[in-house]
């Protein structure tokens, strides 16, 4: 009876190690299997996306999205062999996270802007890198397929605080994805939707003196165009504006032939071009494109100016003087005509 007593309780104990055993070998296992914070892969969950959110870049429009954290995740979605799942480590969360750009301006318009930015994610109180997105302008605009991406991230905590940090030229936006809201810093001129432009209200008259409609061009033209006034934030070569402020941009072409016709007479006269001047409610600009070179009578570039990102008035002033000038020996008409642009223009969206 004592003997299989003891009997007894050998196979008790021996199953009870068995058991802990196995036990120890399922913990093992399952922490061969799991997925600590900081770990990503492309794939997706086959979810839908719970929140979503944009970011807006000089560049274009980053569009954000993320599912529900998970606890588990099938392993083939993440990169691993087998049919089986893996967890995340902890409590830590398993989240899925998509990203797409659509630029905003042609690709001839952003010609000189750096094409890469960067996404990170923020979630319990922890920061993992998603590494750096080169946008290639040309292949997009030619193939007409926008970049996009998705991957699996694991993050610290449950994941409900999941933050998306976008960095272009060393400045961060941050989309909260719960609630879609967007922290943008020096960037915030860019919303609702980008750059903004305005068109000038006043058609620009390069023959503003009665006179000067008196003078023939002959084959060549006198003529005034006042672009579309651009703000935005960011500038190649210029950079972020200060917070508060923005950069406005503005093209403006006055040309004339070196020679011109005074109609009443056919005398001939040389035009002449005194220094332009183009000021953004009274304050100079902060760049301007190089004087023509030699006798060449065309004012033509881009001028840029550090204004207040909420301006009371859009006007600008644009003084271009030229003058037509009676030839040393010609007789009739008068020795001088002024013309070229001197006026003010109004901008509206």
């Amino acid at each position: 009876m004592l003997g299989s007593r003891r009997t007894a309780w050998a196979v008790a104990v021996v199953a009870v190690l068995a058991i802990a055993a196995g036990v120890a070998l399922v913990v093992v296992r399952l922490g061969g299997d799991s997925l600590d914070p900081g770990f990503v892969a492309d794939g997706t969950s086959g979810t839908a996306m719970a929140h979503e959110a944009e970011v807006q870049l000089p560049i274009g429009t980053v569009r954000l999205a993320s599912g529900a954290p998970l606890d588990e995740i099938a392993a083939r979605r993440v990169g691993r062999d087998g049919d089986g799942s893996v967890r995340a480590a902890g409590d830590a969360a398993i989240v899925p996270v998509s990203w797409s750009f659509r630029p905003s301006l042609s690709y001839d318009d952003l010609l000189g802007y750096p094409a890469v930015f960067s996404l990170a994610l923020v979630a319990g109180g922890e920061r993992t890198e998603l590494g750096e997105q080169d946008v290639d302008l040309h292949e997009t605009g030619e193939s007409g397929v926008f970049p996009e991406g998705s991957l699996i991230a694991v993050v610290a905590g449950d994941g409900d605080d999941l933050g998306i940090e976008v960095t272009y030229e060393d400045q961060t936006q941050t989309a909260v994805m719960a609630s879609g809201k967007v922290d943008p810093g020096r960037a915030a001129a860019l919303y609702p939707d980008g750059p903004v432009s305005y068109g000038p209200r006043e058609r620009c008259d390069a023959r503003r003196t009665p006179e000067a409609r008196s003078i023939d061009a002959g084959a060549g033209s006198i003529y005034c165009r006042i672009d579309p006034l651009t703000r935005t934030p960011y500038l190649p070569e210029l950079g972020w504006a200060e917070e508060g402020r923005v950069w406005s941009t503005v093209g403006v072409v006055v040309t004339a032939p070196e020679q011109v016709r005074w109609i009443p007479t056919g005398g001939s006269y040389r035009v002449e071009r005194q220094p332009a001047t183009v000021a953004l409610e009274g304050d100079e600009a902060v760049r301007t494109p190089k004087a023509p070179e030699g006798a060449a009578t065309t004012w033509q570039g881009t001028w840029v100016f550090d204004s207040p990102a909420e301006p009371a008035a859009l006007l600008l002033h644009v003084a271009t003087p030229m003058t037509a000038v009676r030839e040393p020996g010609a007789t009739g008409g008068p020795s001088a005509v002024p013309f070229g642009v001197d006026a003010t223009f109004t901008f509206h969206r």
